[in-house]
């Protein structure tokens, strides 16, 4: 075509979209939502991904460098980020041993071997950042903190936290709290608060943020302050040991800390984390650690390729969402401008022409809607700026507009709007002039090779997306196996389309009028059900991948006790009923209380005892796992294949799947029934009456044999461990079954005692009947303080997802909301195009309100297919990459005969599932019912 008919089709175009503004506004609408959503994930991502210079700011301040003592002396590897990976040079076998050089370097003070290590000139300012948290006393009692030593009026500090209000710290002991501290605690600037075991108030000037971590409880001292009150009081690191020291460093006359300086430090036990190697880092070749240990190296790649993955598969879905949504828009525009489109064959039009007219509508309403979108999910970002930090727990780096990104989402924007008009272009080209001019409709039968084609396409694609995600090119494989086939269901559409008219003969006047004008116009009906299959099978892929991840974390989560226990421990050395005292006094409802012992042999914690020894629970060999090797005792055993792993769980009862549980109390505690409750929520009478009876009761099969468990005992001797000695011993025991095996066994005291065992008090536990807030929290830690304790009670909360049961609920609503606008657009189709048969009813005497029940269900149709069928479409890609996150997991097996697959099976969210296909017809047939008038004026016939 000429470039004036191009000219000519889009001053049509224009001239169309102008006069029919609502139609044209609801295309614009169908444009614009996908693409406002794919531009505020792109914002948000972006503007969450800090930038070299910014997280260097997060971690340094306006320093070059951020120094940290791992093992003063030592030689050591990092990556050019720390948090990549550190590893220790010098090592015999599994453990660590100095050279004579380090050995000497060791002993010489930290602050010296600093000065040696750093380049000439460096100034530094100390950073004291422990990683155990204190006591400190709030309005409500005390709350565990962090208390960090940092000059934050330094100008090097500049940068590592936000002051919100108030001012920095500048006399003896005043302090900065972090606003979510504050928040907690009940503090305001301007109040105090007190550590516990000090006697020293401590001013809090200053309501301060880290950007990079919002939730972070911490109290910021000048340097040398929080610690020395700490030290003072028992409660920081030995004298000597480095853990916890920092430095901010600064280079004189502006010079970079470069990766050879890193290099040069590492020698001499810090890691360092530069600026300078933040923005520029070295290849991998150049960085030792990667070449010594090349599993980082590929275990970042590894994350990296799937975290690639499933960006992929989401934007593929979500631009095949766009053409399919807009698809039928433009349908709709190809169907009321059926006269207009007449006219121009009328005049001497050929098809290229027609064509055109309907292609350059698709630019016109594309470019406004893709321009519409992008503008608007730019300021959706920035007015919800602040609600998105704080669900992720950290500031913005900035506000990210990349413009390669937005005119890329652009771009796509106006090609897909381009492309959802091609079919209703062809559509209307072939039209006959005088069924055009007339307003009669044609309609023919599905193709049959388009059928064959679309169920090879599913097939074919469902192949790919779940087999290629085992090949190195997953991100491609995986991605295009999904939109494969979905595109496959959407070429089968018109087909299950005409099947669902079946139905019809077994329904009521409505649907089935519905579903038979469905059925004739397939025309309309498969784009519609197509745009809802899209929108649908999006949601469910992202939601059956989050429920998926979800479930996993919930399975891997340890609970430490029942739901709403309490737990007190202590140790040896503390006044237990003192500590005892002072919860119950505190917290209320608590119910009966369940002491506990740890079970020793000999005494090796210094209190005295005649020796030191050490007890260990024996595995019955033939009760473990076909595979397994090694000493019993040790934490895993032999690493085996997948499918061995998959046989073994499903064929053989010895084993089971494993959870690696860290056993707070030991794996040998003493107590009596009521532990058994509070504890390990073991009810059965047999366990009662086992430890009534003085026998063990044991929550490990692996452990009995013909009702015995075996302890070893190794005796350690005076000279080291040539001198042990070693026994065993054999107590009455049985099996039970727990619902929390926080232990592995409990003995009760009185058999304990006559075997010859030591006892030492370590805990309590309550089991109320419901959970203590946080409030009471505060005030038992204040009171264990009190009584001369150290810490606070512990209450198990079971597990505490992230935000996916809100972001779930809010992809279903959104699914809801985009099919509900679909099917709505396909119901306006209908409208007009069954205006003659409408008019036929009011002629014939049908009742008025029947053209609301038809146009109900009408949408509810088109609602139900899209749904069931997206709902099938969207299980590909999650289950795909869901496979993808399982590669590369190496199930072990350890002597107990637990099985670690490290691996997830995928879960469908049936809830959702349900919420779609049962709430996403129903709404559709209300608010198509609702909105649709239910008089019709008779018109003349034309012949």
């Amino acid at each position: 075509m000429k470039p004036s008919a191009w000219r000519a089709a889009l001053r049509i175009a224009r001239r169309d979209a102008l006069r029919a503004k609502g139609r044209s506004a609801l295309v614009v609408a169908m444009i614009a939502l996908p693409v406002l959503g794919v531009t505020a994930a792109d914002i948000t991502a972006r503007s969450g991904q800090p930038t070299p210079q910014e997280r260097a700011t997060r971690t340094m301040g306006a320093a070059d460098a951020y120094v940290v003592a791992q093992r003063p002396g030592w030689r050591l590897q990092q990556a050019p980020d720390p948090a990549g990976g550190i590893s220790i040079v010098s090592q015999q076998g599994a453990k660590p041993v100095p050279t004579e050089e380090e050995a000497a370097r060791a002993a010489q003070p930290t602050e010296l071997l600093l000065t040696q290590a750093l380049p000439p000139g460096a100034r530094v300012v100390p950073v004291q950042s422990p990683s155990e948290f204190v006591g400190t006393s709030t309005a409500h009692g005390q709350l565990p903190v962090q208390a960090y030593g940092v000059d934050l009026a330094d100008p090097s500090a500049e940068g590592l936290v936000t002051l919100r209000r108030g001012s920095w710290p500048h006399a003896p002991y005043e302090v900065a709290a972090t606003t979510a501290f504050l928040a907690e605690a009940g503090l305001e600037v301007g109040r105090t608060t007190t550590l516990a075991g000090t006697d020293r108030p401590l001013r809090i000037t200053a309501a301060v943020e880290y950007p990079g971590e919002l939730n972070a409880v911490r109290l910021v001292g000048r340097p040398g302050e929080l610690a020395g009150l700490l030290a003072a009081a028992g409660r920081s690191p030995e004298s000597g040991d480095p853990r916890g020291l920092g430095w901010l460093v600064s280079l004189p006359g502006g010079a970079a800390f470069g990766w050879e300086d890193v290099r040069r430090t590492n020698t001499y036990g810090f890691s360092v984390t530069s600026r300078a190697v933040l923005a520029d880092p070295p290849p991998d070749g150049a960085v030792p650690l990667y070449r010594d240990d090349p599993d980082r190296l590929g275990a970042t790649e590894e994350a990296g390729l799937n975290r690639s993955t499933v960006v992929a598969t989401v934007a593929g879905m979500a631009l095949l969402e766009i053409v399919l949504l807009a698809g039928p828009a433009f349908a709709v525009g190809a169907r009321r401008s059926r006269r207009q489109l007449g006219l121009v064959a009328a005049q001497g039009g050929d098809r290229r022409h027609v064509r055109a007219v309907v292609l350059a509508g698709g630019v016109v309403l594309g470019g406004a809607g893709a321009l519409a979108g992008t503008a608007l999910g730019a300021v959706a970002v920035a007015l919800g700026r602040s609600w998105l930090e704080t669900r992720a727990g950290a500031r913005f780096g900035h506000f990210a507009l990349e413009p390669a990104d937005l005119l890329g989402i652009l771009a796509v924007g106006m090609l897909t709007g381009v492309l959802a008009a091609v079919v209703p272009a062809v559509q209307a080209s072939r039209q006959h002039v005088v069924d055009a001019l007339t307003g009669r409709g044609t309609t023919r039968p599905p193709a049959r090779w388009l059928t064959l084609l679309g169920a090879a396409g599913v097939l074919g694609g469902t192949a790919l997306a779940l087999l290629g995600a085992t090949s190195g090119a997953r991100t491609r494989v995986v991605t295009a196996g999904s939109m494969l086939a979905e595109l496959g269901l959407v070429a089968c559409t018109p087909f299950l389309v005409g099947q669902a008219g079946r139905l019809g003969r077994f329904l009521p006047l409505s649907p089935r009028l519905a579903l038979r004008d469905a059925t004739r116009q397939r025309g309309r009906t498969a784009p519609a059900v197509a745009a809802v299959m899209a929108a649908v099978a999006g949601a469910v892929a992202v939601l059956t991948f989050q429920t998926t991840g979800d479930a996993a974390a919930r399975s891997d989560y340890l609970a430490a006790a029942p739901v709403g226990a309490v737990t007190l421990p202590f140790g040896p050395d503390r006044n237990a009923e003192r500590l005892r005292a002072a919860v119950e006094h505190t917290v209320p409802d608590l119910g009966p209380r369940a002491d506990l012992r740890r079970v020793g042999y000999g005494a090796c914690d210094g209190t005295g005892g005649s020796f030191c020894g050490r007890i260990a629970l024996r595995v019955v060999p033939e009760l473990s796992c076909p595979p397994v090797a090694g000493p019993p005792g040790s934490a895993y055993g032999t690493r085996i294949a997948p499918g061995e792993a998959e046989r073994l769980l499903a064929t053989d009862p010895r084993c089971h799947p494993g959870k690696e549980r860290p056993y707070q109390y030991g794996e040998l505690v003493s107590g009596d029934a009521t532990l058994l409750h509070n504890l390990l929520a073991a009810d059965q009478p047999e366990a009662a009456r086992a430890l009534a009876d003085g026998k063990a009761a044991v929550f490990d099969p692996s452990l009995v044999k013909d009702g015995t468990l075996t302890l070893e005992l190794t005796r350690f001797g005076a000279t080291g461990p040539e001198g042990n000695t070693a026994s065993t011993l054999a107590l009455p025991a049985v099996v039970v079954t727990a619902e929390l095996p926080a232990v592995r066994a409990v003995l009760p005291a009185a058999t304990a005692e006559r075997a010859g065992l030591v006892l030492a008090e370590s805990g309590s536990v309550w089991r109320p009947a419901r959970a203590p807030s946080t409030v009471s929290e505060q005030r038992a830690a204040a009171a264990i303080t009190a009584a001369g304790g150290h810490g606070g009670i512990g209450v198990e909360r079971g597990y505490r997802g992230g935000d996916d049961g809100v972001v779930g609920i809010g992809l279903a609503v959104a699914a809801v909301a985009v099919a509900v606008a679909a099917a709505g657009i396909a119901t306006g189709l209908a409208a007009a195009d069954s205006q003659r048969d409408l008019s036929t009813l009011a002629a014939v005497g049908a009742a008025p309100g029947i053209r609301r029940r038809l146009s109900g269900f009408q949408c509810a149709v088109i609602a139900l297919l899209g749904a069931a069928l997206g709902s099938a479409a969207g299980l590909v890609p999650a289950a795909a990459i869901q496979r993808v996150q399982n590669l590369g997991r190496t199930p072990e097996v350890d002597p107990t005969g637990a099985i670690f697959t490290g691996t997830h099976a995928l879960v469908v969210p049936w809830t959702y599932l349900a919420v779609v296909l049962l709430a996403l017809p129903v709404l559709s047939w209300a608010l198509a019912a609702g909105f649709t008038r239910s008089r019709v004026a008779a018109t003349r016939r034309t012949d």
